[in-house]
C-alpha cells in the first residue's frame, strides 16, 4: 500500500490510473461486504419476471416428462408439487386435468373424482370444464350401479352414499351443465338404493322444477309414482295416501307423456294399484262377514265387483253374495235400516257409517272424518265454549217463573 508521501508524488497519467482502479476496488468492496452479512440484493424487476417464469415452465415441464416416460405415479407427485408452488401458472389447470387422468387411468375412482372436483372449483374457465363433469358423472355411475375399484390391484366395493356425495359435489360446482339434469336424476336413483324414498322423490321433483325441459323430466315423473308405489306396496306401510299419489302421478304421466317408452308400464302399475284397492277392499267384506254384519259385508263385495269386475276377487265376491243370500235370506242382506229412523238418530248413524266406509278405501283423500257431517244434521247454533279467561264474564242473574195454578 502506497503512503501518502509516495502516491502524492505519483502524478501525471500513472497517478490518474492508480487513483481510478483504488476507487474501483473500494466500490467492489462495499458491494461485496453486505452479502457477507447475510443480506440478498434483489435483482432488477425484469429479471426476476424471467426467472420464476422460467422456473414454473421447468416445474411443469419435469413433470410432463415423466409421465411421458411411464412413470405415473412419480408423474402425479411432480404435477402436484408444480401447482401447489405455482398455482396461477398457465399450466396449472391443464396439470391438474391430467393428474385427474392419471388416477382414473390406476383405477382410484374416488381420488380421481375429487381431483375433477379441484379442477372445476378452482379453474372453472378451463377449457376441460365440461370433459372434467362428464368424467366425474362417469365415475359417480360406477359408484352408483356397485362396480368396484381397484388400488394397486386390490379390489374395493362402493356404495350408493358415496355416489350421493359425488352427485350432489357435481351440482354445487356445475348446477347448470349439460349434465346436470342426469346427475340430478342419478340422484334419486342413488337415494332409492340407499333406502331413502322420500329423498329420492325430492331429488327426482327437483329435475322436473329445476329442468323442465331436460330429456330426463319424464323418467323423473314416472320414478315419482314408482317410488310412491312401492312405499304403498310394503306390508309395513298403513299409509294409504302413498297409494293415492302413486295412482295421481301414473295418471298425469300418461297425460303428460303418452308416447312415452314407459307409458305401458305406468298403465300396468296403475292396474297392480287398482287390484291393490279391490283387494282392501275385499278383506273388509270379509271381516264383516266374520263379524256377522252381513250388510256391510254384502256392500263391500259389491264394491269389489264394481272397482274390478274381470278379477278373481270379484268372482268370490259374487259367490260369497249368492251364497249369503241363500243361507240368510233377502231380508238379512238388505241394506236399509231395520226399522224407520227419523232426525238426529238417523243422521248419526249415517255419519258413523260414513267414517266407517270413507276411511277404510285405499282411494279416500278428503277431510278427516270426524269432520265429516251428514246434511241431515242440523247445525249446532249454541255458543262456543269459552277459551280464555278473559273472556269469562259474570253471567245477569235470572229470577225464576214463579209457580202458577
Amino acid at each position: 500500500m502506497l503512503r501518502g508521501s509516495e502516491t502524492h508524488r505519483l502524478c501525471g497519467p500513472t497517478g490518474k490510473l492508480l487513483a481510478s482502479i483504488t476507487a474501483a476496488g473500494f466500490a467492489f468492496v462495499a458491494l461485496v461486504v453486505p452479502l457477507a452479512h447475510g443480506q440478498v440484493v434483489a435483482p432488477p424487476a425484469e429479471e426476476a419476471a424471467i426467472d420464476t417464469t422460467e422456473e414454473e415452465n421447468a416445474a411443469f415441464a419435469a413433470a410432463r416428462v415423466l409421465d411421458e416416460q411411464g412413470r405415473t405415479g412419480d408423474a402425479i407427485s411432480a404435477y402436484r408439487r408444480a401447482i401447489k408452488r405455482f398455482p396461477l401458472a398457465k399450466p396449472a389447470a391443464e396439470a391438474q386435468y391430467r393428474v385427474a387422468e392419471l388416477l382414473e387411468s390406476t383405477g382410484n375412482m374416488s381420488r380421481a373424482f375429487n381431483a375433477y372436483q379441484a379442477l372445476v372449483t378452482n379453474y372453472p374457465d378451463t377449457p376441460n370444464f365440461e370433459r372434467a363433469v362428464s368424467a366425474q358423472v362417469n365415475i359417480a355411475n360406477r359408484f352408483l350401479e356397485g362396480k368396484p375399484q381397484t388400488v394397486l390391484g386390490i379390489s374395493f366395493g362402493s356404495t350408493a352414499t358415496r355416489a350421493q356425495e359425488m352427485y350432489r359435489a357435481i351440482l354445487g360446482s356445475a348446477p347448470f351443465s349439460k349434465y346436470a339434469p342426469v346427475a340430478q336424476f342419478n340422484l334419486g336413483l342413488a337415494s332409492e338404493k340407499d333406502s331413502k324414498p322420500f329423498e329420492a322423490i325430492a331429488a327426482y321433483q327437483a329435475v322436473m322444477d329445476t329442468y323442465p325441459n331436460s330429456d330426463v323430466v319424464d323418467d323423473a315423473m314416472y320414478q315419482i309414482g314408482y317410488v310412491y308405489m312401492r312405499i304403498g306396496f310394503a306390508e309395513q306401510s298403513q299409509d294409504l295416501s302413498a297409494i293415492i299419489s302413486a295412482k295421481n302421478t301414473f295418471e298425469d304421466f300418461l297425460i303428460e307423456f303418452p308416447n312415452s317408452e314407459k307409458a305401458p308400464q305406468a298403465r300396468e302399475n296403475l292396474t297392480q294399484i287398482a287390484n291393490k284397492e279391490s283387494g282392501d277392499i275385499f278383506r273388509i267384506a270379509k271381516f264383516y262377514e266374520f263379524s256377522r254384519d252381513l250388510r256391510a259385508a254384502v256392500i263391500y263385495y259389491n264394491d269389489v265387483i264394481r272397482r274390478q269386475p274381470d278379477t278373481e276377487d270379484a268372482k268370490i265376491a259374487k259367490m260369497r253374495i249368492e251364497e249369503l243370500r241363500s243361507e240368510h235370506g233377502d231380508e238379512a242382506l238388505r241394506t236399509g235400516p231395520e226399522r224407520a229412523e227419523t232426525g238426529e238418530k238417523l243422521a248419526t248413524r249415517r255419519r258413523l257409517q260414513a267414517q266407517v266406509e270413507t276411511s277404510a278405501l285405499a282411494d279416500f283423500s278428503g277431510p278427516p272424518t270426524r269432520d265429516i257431517v251428514p246434511d241431515e244434521l242440523p247445525s249446532d247454533l249454541r255458543p262456543r265454549m269459552r277459551t280464555s279467561v278473559d273472556d269469562i264474564r259474570p253471567l245477569p242473574a235470572v229470577e225464576p217463573e214463579l209457580p202458577t195454578e
